[in-house]
């Protein structure tokens, strides 16, 4: 009976570890595309990054050519705000969500950067 649930919670562990790397691998990607539309995103322009969270206290995250800028605080550098978004979130599940989230919010920014690119 104990070796049963002692091969049970390896094959969790086991399990939570591939997780863990495929929502690290994740990460990097989302990382690299931000880092990307950051880049691209228009002079003047910003894109807000709502329910995005790097703490408990609710700030206006904004994307722009510089990096993440918060009213009244320095930028964030685009891979220091994905982590600090990532590390809040703490649990697999929650992280995916917020990869999800950001994954949506990354969709927006393209179509929003393409448009100004055609104008």
């Amino acid at each position: 009976m104990v070796e049963e649930i002692t091969e049970k919670i390896t094959l969790l562990l086991d399990a939570l570890s591939k997780l863990e790397l495929e929502i690290a691998i994740a990460t990097d990607m989302m990382k690299e595309h931000y880092v990307r539309a950051s880049h691209v995103m228009p002079d003047g322009k910003s894109y807000f990054l709502s329910g995005v969270q790097t703490g408990p206290v609710i700030k206006s995250y904004l994307l722009t050519r510089r990096g993440i800028e918060v009213p009244g605080e320095d930028v964030i550098q685009v891979p220091e705000f994905i982590e600090s978004v990532l590390r809040f979130a703490s649990y697999p599940k929650r992280k995916i969500e917020v990869l999800n989230d950001l994954l949506a919010h990354l969709q927006s920014i393209r179509q929003m950067t393409q448009k100004a690119e055609e104008v």
